[in-house]
C-alpha cells in the first residue's frame, strides 16, 4: 500500500501549485467582479456564482476543479470556510442583541428548520414519489438558511441592528442544527438506523450543547489573555481561537465544530471592547472583515465551477418543485413561530415588515450543497438531490437576493429615520463651520471654496427642514448624540487603562440600555443612573467581588471608577452639545434643554462621589491618587509613542523611556 500512498502524495503536489496559482488568479478576478457588481447593484455573491458557473461553461480546463469534485468541496467548505465566515460574523454580531433575542434566534434555529424540513421532506413524497426517510434527509439539508450567503447580502443593506442580529443569528446556529439533523436522517435513509424520536433529540441536544460548551470554553481562554496581547499576538490568537474551537469539537470530540465556533466567536466580540484596547479591536475587525470578504469571494466562485449546469438543465423540473417548496415552506415555518413567541413568550415585538425580510431572506448557500455532494453513492437518490440542491442555491441566490434590495425599499426598512437626518444635517453644518473657522485662521480666502462651503450649508439646511422634526423630537435627537458621546468616553476610559473590565462592561451595558429607551423615546432621565445586568453579568460581577487579590475586584475601587466615570462622560457630553448653539438656525433653548439632562446626571455622579469620601473606611483620595499617576503615566508613554511614530526617536528608544516612566511614576506612587 505504501507505493499507492506515495502516488497519490505526488499526484497531490503536482496538483497543489497550480490549483493554488489558478485560485490566485480567481480571486484577482473576484476582485474585478466586485467592481462590476458594484455598477450594477447585484450582491457581490450572485454575480461570483454566476461568474463561475460561465467559467466552467467555456470549458476552462482548471486543475482546481480536481480538487472541488466530490467531496473535495464538501471538506474545503466545512474545514476552512466555515470556520472563517461562521467566527467572523458571530465576531460581528451585538452580543447585546443577541442575547435579547435569543429564544427567538434559537426558535427560528431549530422549531422552524423542523417544520420547514417536514414540509418540504412531504411535499417531495407528495410531487415526486421520494421515499420519506429519503425526502426528510433533503428537507434537513436544504432548510437551513446559511450563514456565507444571509452575512454577505445583508451586511451590504444596512438594515436595522435587531433585524441584522435575528437573521444572522438564525443562519448561524440552524446551521449546526442541520448537519446534526443530516446525519441523523442519513443513518435513516440508508438503513442503518431507525429514526426514533427520543434518542434522535438526546443526540441533538449532546451534539449542540457539548459545541457551545467548548466554544465557550475557548472563547472565554481567549478573552482572558487578550489584555496580555499587543496587536499581532492577538490576532493570531483569534485565528487560533476559530479554527481551534472548530475542529477540537468537530474532529476531536464528536460534537458541532459550527456551535462551537459561534459560541467562541460571541464570547470574543462580546468581550473585545472590556478586554483590549483600541488598537486590538481595530485590527481583529480589519482582520476579520478581509478574511471574511476573501472567503466569500472564493466560496461563490466555487460554487459556480461545481455547479454542473447540464446536471441542473436536465432536471430543470425537479429542481422547480423542489425550490418552490423551499419558497412556500420558508414563511411557513417562520411566521407561526414568530407569532407565537410574541403572543407567548412576549418577545419583543418582530413587526409585519421585520417578519417579511426574514422570510425573504432564507438564502441557501454552500452548506446546502456541500451536503448534497457529501451524500454517499449508494443513496439512490444522490444525484436528484445534487441537482435540486444546486438548483436552489443558485435560485435563491438569483431570486431572493437580487430582490432583497427591492423588498426593502419596497416594505420602507432602507429609509432613514427622520432623527437620523437631523442629525446627519447637525454634523455636516458643525463641520462647515469647523471649516470656515480654520480658513479664517490661516488668512486664506478662497471664492471657489467659499461658494462650495456656502452651497454645502444651503443644502445641510434644506435636510434639517426634510427632517421636520417637533422640538420635543429634536431635543430627543441632541440627547441621543450626548448618551453616544459617553460611550466613546468611557471606551476611551478603558483604552487608556483607566476602568477595569469589570467596570467598562457595566457601563457600557448600562449607556446601551439607555441608547435603546431613547430610541423608543422612555428615557428616564431623573432615574438612578444603573446598569440593569443580565443575570450572567451579575453572577461574574459577584464572583470578581469574592475573589481574593490579585484575580479578585475591590467592589469600593470598581464603585469609584464608575461613578467618576459616569461625572467625566456627562460633562463632556455637556460641552460637547454645547458646540452645537453655534451653529445658524439651531434654537439655543432646545440646545440647553438636552444639555441639562447631562448636567443632572453629572451632578448626581458628584454627589455620590462624595457620599462614598464621607463614609467611614472609604479614602476616596487614595483612588483618586491612583488614576492621577494612571493618567499621567498614559500621557507620558502616549507622547513618546507620537514622537516614535513621527521618526524623531526609534521605536527602541520610546518604548525604553516608555518602561523607565512606568517604573518612576510607579514607585514615585508606593
Amino acid at each position: 500500500m505504501s507505493w499507492v500512498t506515495q502516488d497519490v502524495s505526488e499526484g497531490l503536489a503536482e496538483l497543489l501549485p497550480t490549483a493554488l496559482l489558478e485560485m490566485s488568479i480567481l480571486l484577482g478576478a473576484a476582485v474585478l467582479v466586485g467592481l462590476l457588481a458594484q455598477r450594477m447593484r447585484l450582491p457581490l455573491t450572485v454575480v461570483l456564482a454566476v461568474a463561475g458557473i460561465i467559467a466552467t461553461q467555456l470549458g476552462i480546463d482548471l486543475a482546481l476543479v480536481e480538487v472541488l469534485n466530490g467531496e473535495g468541496f464538501q471538506e474545503l467548505l466545512v474545514n476552512f470556510f466555515l470556520p472563517i465566515l461562521v467566527f467572523e460574523a458571530a465576531l460581528g454580531l451585538s452580543t447585546r442583541e443577541f442575547m435579547r433575542n435569543l429564544v427567538a434566534i434559537t426558535a427560528l434555529a431549530t422549531v422552524a428548520l423542523l417544520i420547514s424540513t417536514v414540509l418540504v421532506g412531504y411535499s417531495l413524497v407528495a410531487t415526486l414519489a421520494v421515499p420519506v426517510a429519503a425526502a426528510l434527509l433533503f428537507g434537513s439539508l436544504i432548510s437551513a438558511t446559511d450563514p456565507v450567503a444571509v452575512v454577505a447580502v445583508f451586511r451590504d443593506l444596512g438594515v436595522s441592528r435587531r433585524l441584522l442580529t435575528l437573521v444572522e443569528g438564525e443562519s448561524l446556529l440552524n446551521d449546526g442544527v442541520a448537519i446534526v439533523l443530516y446525519n441523523i436522517l442519513l443513518a435513516v435513509a440508508l438503513g442503518t438506523a431507525s429514526l426514533r424520536t427520543g434518542p434522535a433529540v438526546a443526540e441533538f441536544l449532546v451534539v449542540a450543547a457539548g459545541g457551545l460548551l467548548i466554544g465557550s470554553l475557548v472563547g472565554t481562554a481567549a478573552v482572558l489573555l487578550l489584555p496580555l496581547l499587543s496587536r499581532l499576538p492577538a490576532a493570531a490568537l483569534s485565528v487560533a481561537v476559530a479554527f481551534g474551537s472548530f475542529v477540537l469539537a468537530e474532529a476531536v470530540l464528536g460534537v458541532s465544530g459550527v456551535m462551537a465556533t459561534v459560541a467562541a466567536g460571541i464570547i470574543v466580540g462580546g468581550m473585545l471592547e472590556s478586554r483590549a484596547d483600541n488598537t486590538v479591536r481595530d485590527l481583529l475587525h480589519e482582520l476579520w472583515e478581509s478574511l471574511g470578504f476573501i472567503a466569500n469571494a472564493l466560496l461563490f466562485l466555487f460554487i459556480g465551477l461545481v455547479v454542473d449546469l447540464d446536471l441542473i438543465m436536465d432536471n430543470l423540473g425537479v429542481i422547480a418543485i423542489a425550490l418552490l417548496a423551499v419558497l412556500i415552506a420558508r414563511p411557513l415555518a417562520v411566521v407561526p413561530v414568530v407569532a407565537f413567541l410574541e403572543r407567548f413568550a412576549h418577545i419583543p415585538r418582530v413587526g409585519h415588515r421585520s417578519t417579511v425580510i426574514v422570510v425573504w431572506g432564507g438564502l441557501r448557500g454552500g452548506v446546502a450543497l456541500a451536503l448534497a455532494l457529501a451524500l454517499p453513492t449508494e443513496l439512490p437518490e444522490r444525484d436528484l438531490f445534487i441537482a435540486m440542491a444546486a438548483g436552489v442555491v443558485l435560485g435563491t441566490l438569483l431570486i431572493n437576493a437580487t430582490s432583497l434590495p427591492f423588498v426593502l425599499h419596497f416594505l420602507h426598512l432602507d429609509e432613514p429615520r427622520r432623527s437620523d437626518q437631523h442629525l446627519v444635517a447637525l454634523a455636516r453644518l458643525m463641520a462647515i463651520k469647523a471649516a470656515r473657522d480654520r480658513l479664517d485662521e490661516l488668512d486664506v480666502h478662497d471664492e471657489l471654496v467659499a461658494a462650495h462651503l456656502d452651497v454645502a450649508d444651503v443644502d445641510a439646511h434644506e435636510q434639517l427642514h426634510i427632517a421636520d422634526l417637533e422640538q420635543s423630537e429634536q431635543v430627543e435627537v441632541l440627547v441621543m448624540r450626548g448618551l453616544h458621546i459617553e460611550r466613546e468616553t468611557y471606551q476611551g476610559l478603558a483604552d487608556a487603562g483607566l476602568l477595569r473590565p469589570i467596570a467598562t462592561r457595566t457601563l457600557l451595558y448600562e449607556i446601551d440600555g439607555e441608547i435603546e429607551e431613547a430610541h423608543r423615546g422612555g428615557l428616564r432621565v431623573d432615574a438612578a443612573r444603573r446598569a440593569n445586568l443580565p443575570w450572567y453579568a451579575r453572577a461574574h460581577r459577584r464572583l470578581l467581588t469574592m475573589l481574593p487579590e490579585p484575580l479578585g475586584e475591590d467592589m469600593r475601587d470598581i464603585r469609584y471608577a464608575e461613578l467618576s466615570a459616569r461625572q467625566l462622560a456627562a460633562r463632556r457630553a455637556a460641552e460637547e452639545l454645547g458646540r452645537f448653539r453655534e451653529l445658524p438656525g439651531v434654537d439655543d433653548d432646545l440646545v440647553q434643554q438636552a444639555r441639562e439632562v447631562f448636567q443632572h446626571w453629572e451632578r448626581k455622579a458628584r454627589i455620590s462621589l462624595n457620599d462614598m469620601e464621607e463614609r467611614a473606611g472609604v479614602d476616596v483620595r487614595v483612588m483618586h491618587r491612583r488614576q492621577a499617576r494612571a493618567l499621567t503615566k498614559i500621557a507620558a508613554i502616549g507622547a513618546l509613542r507620537e514622537l516614535s511614530d513621527m521618526g524623531i526617536v526609534s521605536g527602541a528608544v520610546a518604548e525604553g523611556a516608555a518602561a523607565r516612566i512606568e517604573a518612576e511614576i510607579e514607585s514615585a506612587g508606593r
